[in-house]
């Protein structure tokens, strides 16, 4: 009876003829329940459990209805969005990879000169021997003249002590005897100009044959009978040396300016 009952409500309401729409079908649902509950004479115990069936249906399909439709398809066009990303991230680091390897190639190539390259270009092989024998040269001008400044440097400063040495001992003979006569050389010894080793392996003139004539001039300012300015000396002495040093650090300028 119970099943005649409700098939013949749900067929009253449209249920079986095909009503596909959820809110159509849970409107429906509490219809029936409301049928069943104002009719006092059928409130026996099938009906009961037709309406806590209904009721569980009804609830079934209020939570399989609380996300909008309108969420779903903006949940479903953002997946979609997300995987089209994806896919061009995973096809732009492709490329990159492919462009890394290609830039590898052409590096490890060029600095891998091949025998073929050589003997296409003779003239070039020439001129970079040329290059690097100049660097050479230059390289070995450069220890030279910083050798010869060390010496040069050693032979200002026992000047110096010589000089100040050569005014103490002058104050202290006008002071004691004016009469005596100071004698220029005869108990100090005056250092010598080093020659360098190294300016051997050069084979244009070196900074030491520029500067012989410094410390024999020098020497010659302190071996005067005749009484002299010592220090207008060493200032002459000084400027040569000055002199010198800039004429070889211009041409070697010149020599790297040419590379």
């Amino acid at each position: 009876r119970s099943s005649l009952i409700k098939s013949g409500f749900l067929q009253t309401h449209g249920v079986v003829s095909g009503a596909s729409d959820s809110f159509e079908f849970r409107d429906l649902i509490l219809n029936y329940i409301q049928y069943v509950l104002e009719s006092p004479s059928r409130l026996d115990e099938e009906h009961r459990l037709i309406a806590r069936y209904a009721a569980r249906l009804a609830a079934e399909a209020g939570n399989s209805t609380q996300c909008p439709p309108s969420d779903l398809g903006f949940n479903f066009d953002a997946n979609k969005q997300q995987r089209q990303l994806i896919a061009e991230l995973e096809n732009k680091n492709r490329e990159i990879l492919q462009e890394i390897q290609r830039l590898r190639l052409e590096h490890e190539q060029a600095s891998q000169p091949t025998p073929e390259k050589a003997q296409q270009n003779p003239t070039l092989l020439t001129e970079l021997r040329l290059l690097r024998h100049r660097k050479d040269e230059l390289e070995r001008r450069m220890s030279a003249l910083q050798e010869s400044r060390r010496e040069l440097m050693v032979q200002l400063e026992g000047l110096m002590r010589l000089l100040k040495d050569e005014e103490q001992k002058q104050a202290s003979q006008s002071g004691g005897s004016p009469h005596s006569s100071p004698s220029h050389g005869a108990g100090c010894s005056m250092p010598m100009p080093i020659r360098s080793t190294s300016a051997g392996s050069t084979p244009t003139h070196t900074p030491q044959d520029c500067l012989a004539g410094v410390g024999g001039d020098v020497l010659e300012a302190f071996a005067q009978g005749v009484p002299r300015n010592l220090r207008n000396d060493l200032l002459v002495a000084a400027d040569s040396i000055t002199n010198t040093m800039s004429s070889l650090v211009k041409e070697l300028h010149s020599g790297w300016s040419m590379i």
